[in-house]
């Protein structure tokens, strides 16, 4: 089984037990990075070590921010409200690509929802997006999935310190462009969730399974060497 089915399967589990447990709201932030790196960001940390590009850039970007919104919305076991599903994708706008709007368009399947997109996925969005989610209720439940071109900092003797690129990377002031491990674990820590699942589709990302893993945090990374799996008792 590749490690992408992998990925899916456990989902699966994840969402059949939260549909069975009690929790008084069902909170998502999906999160969609840069599909469009150019050579700002070394392809050893391009998603797919960028190959296989399309038309207008990596569409796989879009379509599994989008086909994620659409299992959290549509399936009949997670079934999140749109109102607490928050997406920031790219740039802010609905990915469009050639002969896939059909498909990849919330308007055509469900004309009460034109689009999904929320904000771009800038450095500022994600760290106001975790803000906000610190209101929500010990009961309650969340999610969070982060498909995106990443990288790591390599300290001898000690953990290595993973990053996902977001939208407006600059390399000339790279924090501001980049959610460091620690940055997520931080705004984590202040949200009061009984469970919180983090989900990380990028390169290099195994050290958000180091640093997020504690009682609270499901988490999982693009490493199946790096699947730290916790649970609150």
């Amino acid at each position: 089984m590749s490690y992408k089915k992998h990925i899916i399967t456990v989902l699966v589990a994840i969402f059949v037990a939260t549909g069975a447990a009690n929790a008084q709201q069902k909170y998502a932030l999906l999160i969609g990075g840069n599909y469009q790196p150019g050579n700002e960001i070394p392809a050893s940390n391009q998603w797919n070590n960028g190959q296989d590009m399309g038309q207008n850039g990596y569409d796989e970007f879009w379509n599994d921010t989008y086909l994620m919104w659409e299992l959290l919305y549509d399936d009949p076991i997670t079934g999140y409200s749109n109102d607490n599903i928050e997406v920031l994708f790219a740039g802010g706008i609905d990915y469009t690509f050639q002969g896939q709007y059909g498909r990849y368009k919330s308007l055509p399947n469900y004309p009460n929802i034109p689009y999904i997109t929320d904000a771009a996925a800038t450095k500022t969005n994600v760290m106001a997006a975790l803000d906000d989610l610190a209101n929500i209720q010990e009961q309650d439940y969340l999610f969070i999935w982060i498909m995106s071109n990443g990288g790591d900092v390599i300290i001898p003797g000690e953990n290595n310190s993973s990053f996902v690129y977001l939208w407006g990377y600059d390399p000339a002031n790279p924090s501001e462009g980049r959610l460091y491990d620690s940055e997520l674990k931080a705004k984590l820590d202040l949200i009061p969730a009984h469970k919180k699942v983090v989900v990380v589709q990028a390169p290099h990302s195994g050290g958000f399974a180091s640093e997020l893993a504690d009682n609270l945090n499901i988490t999982f990374t693009d490493n199946p060497n790096e699947v730290k799996t916790f649970v609150k008792n």
